[in-house]
């Protein structure tokens, strides 16, 4: 089992202490001093961004590139398993040499336990995306919450067949400040991003493509999703382009990751 690497030792529990202590401290000051108002916004301010930046690593250590070993990216894919969809998009990448990690919500494995193993088969990887991807409340998700959706993935990753469940990836990258040390607990990473296509919103095969051209590089953690009308043909198109300019697709080791 990998061994998580812990967000740097101050920022965490500094963050958390200054945002919970400063409206104490405003109250005892009966809101008297400007500048201290100004301070304790500053801080919310902080935590707001740790909350709900991708690639911020305050809260909890964030992989988004990984040590290349040449002109090398990670196809990272969210949402899945999505049934004939996902067997067909494993086809085609085979037909291409391409790996990738997808990044699957739990109860949608559940329900389809053979698709998983059949992706596996393929030489793809399957990590955690959250038991039933609470984009809307994930980052005020109490302990308890928050463990049953790590650990009711995680469950199904084990019934699918997967012996080391070594990553995670929250919904659209939002944290928690329950996160790290519940990942620990797992033994597991946190895994986000550096190129990604937009395609969960709008999953234009044109325009994912070129979002991730336009920003692609050696080590780039690329993200794309599955379950939209248009996502087979987003993800091939990606990954043509990006093999024509001379790429490959890896799934990088633990100790690769930065």
């Amino acid at each position: 089992m990998p061994d998580p690497a812990a967000p740097k030792s101050w920022i965490r529990p500094c963050l958390l202490t200054a945002n919970y202590t400063a409206p104490l401290v405003l109250a005892g000051t009966r809101f008297q001093y400007p500048w201290l108002i100004a301070l304790a916004l500053t801080i919310h301010a902080c935590f707001f961004y740790a909350v709900v930046a991708p690639s911020c690593g305050w809260l909890v250590k964030v992989a988004t590139r990984f040590r290349a070993k040449g002109s090398e990216v990670w196809l990272t894919i969210d949402d899945g398993p999505d049934g004939e969809a996902s067997l067909r998009l494993s086809e085609e990448m085979s037909r291409r040499g391409v790996r990738a990690t997808f990044f699957v919500k739990g109860r949608n494995l559940e329900r389809q336990p053979e698709v998983g193993a059949a992706l596996m088969a393929a030489g793809h990887s399957l990590a955690n995306h959250t038991q039933t991807h609470p984009a809307h409340v994930f980052w005020w998700l109490r302990p308890g919450g928050l463990r049953r959706e790590i650990d009711g993935c995680n469950e199904a990753l084990s019934q699918a067949g997967v012996s080391v469940i070594r990553w995670f990836r929250s919904p659209v990258g939002l944290k928690n400040v329950f996160l790290e040390p519940a990942l620990v607990r797992c033994g597991m990473r946190y895994v986000g991003w550096s190129v990604r296509g937009h395609d969960g919103v709008q999953c234009d095969p044109d325009a994912v493509a070129r979002r991730v051209g336009k920003n692609i590089s050696p080590g780039a953690i690329v993200l794309l999703h599955e379950g939209r009308a248009r996502s087979n043909e987003a993800i091939l198109r990606v990954i043509d382009e990006l093999r024509a300019r001379g790429y490959s697709f890896v799934i990088p080791a633990d100790e690769q990751l930065v």
